[in-house]
């Protein structure tokens, strides 16, 4: 065997190398370990009134969707039904929630019983929510 020489100077630059290599990579980590951000909690309503005009029937459903009791306006809101023949929920409207967190579709009256619910995803700021469910009766 023979021995390799290698000056000080290559042994200093080397440990450098491997010293910032080392730093890089802890700070890479540190980095996607960040902790992720506290989102505030969501709370989101619904209830329906009948409009009733001729033969006609339509339920404006209404909702509020809000944080800390203070409205959440601009933020995209989902109305979701499903009916005994289809037990699956299905979004039927989106809309963004205007002033006050307020958000309201007008639904035909349902010609089978049906379920309705406000679904929020979520968003960078704030967690999903779900409201209650309400039922709709076919008008008779």
């Amino acid at each position: 065997m023979h021995a390799i020489q290698v000056t000080r100077s290559a042994r200093a630059a080397a440990a450098v190398a491997v010293a910032a290599l080392t730093a890089g990579g802890i700070i890479a980590a540190s980095a996607s370990a960040a902790p992720k951000p506290k989102l505030d909690a969501t709370r989101l309503s619904i209830s329906n009134k009948v409009i009733a005009h001729g033969r006609h029937h339509v339920d404006a459903v209404t909702g509020v969707l809000s944080s800390d009791g203070a409205g959440l306006a601009n933020e995209t809101v989902a109305l979701e039904a499903r009916t005994d023949v289809k037990p699956r929920w299905k979004i039927v409207a989106t809309g963004a929630t205007g002033a006050g967190g307020a958000i309201t579709f007008d639904v035909v009256a349902p010609k089978a019983k049906t379920q309705f619910k406000y679904v929020f995803a979520g968003d960078a700021s704030y967690r999903a929510s779900h409201s209650n469910v309400i039922t709709l009766l076919p008008v008779r």
